[in-house]
C-alpha cells in the first residue's frame, strides 16, 4: 500500500502536471473515479444527494461528482461551504455545474435551506477540505457538520474526511465521520493513524491517471510512526473509574533462573496502566519474584519433582485466562515439555488477545498452524533469530527487507508481527507496515524485550487493538530507552531504567503536549 503525506501528494501532482497532465484533467478524473465508486456501492437514481463543497480543489472534485451523479438520475444539492471557488480549476468545474439541474445553496446566505438539504438527504458527500485541513474547524461549519454526523444517510468523504489532518490523523471533534472515504492515488499518512479510524470508515484508493513511474520515488514498504499517531491513542482517564476498567492481564512467564523476565514484564505492564496484573509462574519462582515486585496478584503454579509444570497447572491457567482481558505468554518461560504443552493449550483455547514473546514464540515455531487457527487475536514479538525460526528464512534474508518479512508472515498467519531490532517493524494483515524511528543500541540487552512485551500486553488489556497496542508499545518503549540513554548513557542503562522513563511520555500526553 502506497501511503503519502500532504507534501508528497502535492509533489506527485505537480510532477504529473509537468509531464503533461492538465490540472483540470486530474480534477475531472478524480471526480469521475469517486462518482464511479459511489454508483457501484449505492443506488443513486431518484435519490437526494447533498454535496458539501469547499472553495478549494476538493470542492472542485465535488462539482465533478455532482455532474456525474446527475447523469445517473440523482437529485443533487450542492452546498457551498466557503463561498465561490477560490482556485481556477474549481471555478471552471463550478461553471460547468451551473448549466445543469443541480440545486446550488450557499451555506452563508441560506443556512436553513442548507440544513434542510443535509437532514433530508439519502446520501451525503463531503468535498470540503480534502488534504488541506489544518488546525480547527471554523465555527460556521460546526453546526452543518454535526448535522452530517447525526444523519442516518451514508456519508462519503472525498480524499480525506473534512476536519481530519491528512498528515497526523488528528481530528477536530466535529470532523466528518464518513462511512466511506474515497482517496486519490495513495492512502494518506494521517488516515493510517488509529485516531482517524472512526472518521474514515472504509478507505478505497482510486487512480486518477497519474503515471505510476512518478510514484516510484515514494514507494515504501512501511510508514514511520509519529508522536502524534501514538498520542492519539491515549485519552484522559475518567474520574469515576476503577481498576476493573483498565484491564486484567494474565502473565504466564518465568522459570527457574529466569524470574527476572517475569518481573520486568509485570512491572512494565503495571507502569503502563493495566488495572490488574496476574503473574502465573512456577511456585519455586514465586518467592523470588515477590521479593522484587509487590503490586501484581501472584498465582503460583504447581511443579513436578524434576521442576516441570504439574498437570494441575493447566486447570489453574484456564481459570485465570477466562477472567483475563489479555494473556502474555513466554517471557523467561523456558521450553520444557509441560511448558510447551501449556502454551499450545492456552493458544488453542484463548478468546482474548494473546501476546507471544521469547519462549512462547520458540514453542509456537514448530506449530505455525496454531497461529492460523487461533480464535483470539495474536501479537508476536520476535527478534530476527526468532523470526527465522518462525518462517524458516535465514536471518540475513529477513534483515535484507524487514518490512516485507514481517508483512508476509502477518498476512500468512493473521497475527500482528513486531519484528524487533533497529527500526522495529510492525505488520498486521491489511494494514501498512509501521517502522519505529526511536531507540538506541543501549537497549540491546537482556530484559529489554520483556519490558516491551509487558507494555504491549498492558495496552491490549486496556482495550487497544493489537496493531495499535504494538505501535504504541514499540514507540514508547524506545522513546523511554532514548530518555534513559540521555540520563545514564547507553552503556550504563538497564531495562528497568526504560520502565522508569515511561513516566515522561505519559505526563506529556496528560498535559496535552
Amino acid at each position: 500500500m502506497l501511503v503519502l503525506n500532504t507534501a508528497q501528494m502535492k509533489a506527485v501532482e505537480a510532477a504529473a502536471i509537468k509531464h503533461g497532465m492538465d490540472e483540470l484533467r486530474l480534477m475531472e478524473n478524480a471526480g469521475s473515479a469517486a462518482a464511479r465508486i459511489i454508483r457501484s456501492r449505492y443506488s443513486v437514481g431518484g435519490k437526494s444527494v447533498a454535496l458539501l463543497c469547499g472553495k478549494g480543489n476538493n470542492g472542485g472534485d465535488g462539482f465533478v461528482i455532482a455532474r456525474k451523479l446527475l447523469d445517473e438520475g440523482a437529485y443533487v444539492k450542492v452546498i457551498l461551504t466557503g463561498g465561490k471557488p477560490a482556485t481556477d480549476s474549481a471555478a471552471e468545474m463550478f461553471a460547468r455545474l451551473k448549466n445543469t439541474d443541480a440545486e446550488i445553496i450557499d451555506i452563508e446566505t441560506e443556512p436553513y435551506i442548507a440544513a434542510n438539504r443535509i437532514s433530508s438527504a439519502d446520501f451525503i458527500v463531503d468535498a470540503v477540505y480534502g488534504i488541506g485541513f489544518k488546525g480547527r474547524l471554523p465555527d460556521r461549519l460546526r453546526s452543518p457538520f454535526r448535522l452530517v454526523n447525526s444523519s442516518s444517510a451514508p456519508v462519503i468523504a472525498v480524499d480525506v474526511p473534512s476536519g481530519v489532518n491528512a498528515d497526523t490523523g488528528n481530528s477536530d471533534p466535529d470532523a466528518i465521520k464518513a462511512d466511506l472515504t474515497i482517496t486519490f492515488t495513495a492512502n494518506k499518512t494521517g488516515m493510517t493513524a488509529p485516531a482517524a479510524a472512526d472518521f474514515c470508515g472504509k478507505i478505497q484508493v482510486v487512480s486518477i491517471g497519474i503515471d505510476q513511474s512518478l510514484l516510484l520515488p515514494y514507494l515504501s514498504d512501511a510508514t514511520e510512526i509519529t508522536h502524534d499517531m501514538v498520542k492519539s491513542c491515549f485519552g484522559a482517564r475518567q474520574s469515576d473509574t476503577h481498576k476493573g476498567d483498565y484491564g486484567r492481564l494474565l502473565c504466564f512467564c518465568g522459570s527457574k533462573g529466569m524470574a527476572g523476565a517475569a518481573v520486568l514484564a509485570a512491572k512494565a505492564a503495571l507502569r503502563c496502566g493495566a488495572g490488574l496484573v496476574i503473574c502465573a509462574l512456577p511456585e519455586s519462582v514465586y518467592p523470588i519474584a515477590a521479593a522484587h515486585i509487590i503490586e501484581p496478584i501472584f498465582c503460583p503454579l504447581p511443579e513436578t519433582e524434576n521442576g516441570d509444570f504439574a498437570l494441575t497447572a493447566r486447570k489453574i491457567l484456564h481459570e485465570q485466562m477466562i477472567k483475563a482481558d489479555t494473556v502474555l505468554i513466554g517471557c523467561g518461560l523456558g521450553q520444557s515439555p509441560r511448558a510447551a504443552s501449556l502454551v499450545l493449550d492456552l493458544l488453542e483455547n484463548a478468546e482474548c488477545p494473546v501476546v507471544l514473546d521469547a519462549d512462547g514464540i520458540n514453542i509456537i515455531a514448530g506449530h505455525i498452524n496454531k497461529l492460523k487457527t487461533a480464535r483470539a487475536p495474536i501479537i508476536l514479538t520476535p527478534h530476527p533469530g526468532e523470526m527465522s525460526r518462525l518462517t524458516g528464512l535465514s536471518v540475513p534474508y529477513i534483515q535484507s527487507d524487514r518490512a516485507r518479512a514481517a508483512r508476509e508472515f502477518a498476512e500468512e498467519t493473521g497475527a500482528v508481527v513486531v519484528l524487533k531490532g533497529a527500526r522495529t517493524v510492525i505488520a498486521a494483515p491489511g494494514m501498512p507496515a509501521l517502522v519505529n524511528p526511536t531507540g538506541n543500541p543501549g537497549m540491546a540487552t537482556g530484559g529489554s524485550g520483556d519490558v516491551l512485551a509487558g507494555i504491549i500486553a498492558a495496552f491490549c488489556a486496556q482495550g487497544l487493538g493489537g496493531y495499535q497496542a504494538a505501535m504504541c508499545g514499540v514507540y514508547l518503549h524506545s522513546l523511554a530507552g532514548d530518555r534513559a540513554a540521555l540520563r545514564l548513557s547507553q552503556r550504563f542503562m538497564l531495562p528497568s531504567d526504560i520502565i522508569d522513563e515511561l513516566s515522561g511520555p505519559f505526563l506529556s500526553f496528560e498535559n496535552g503536549s
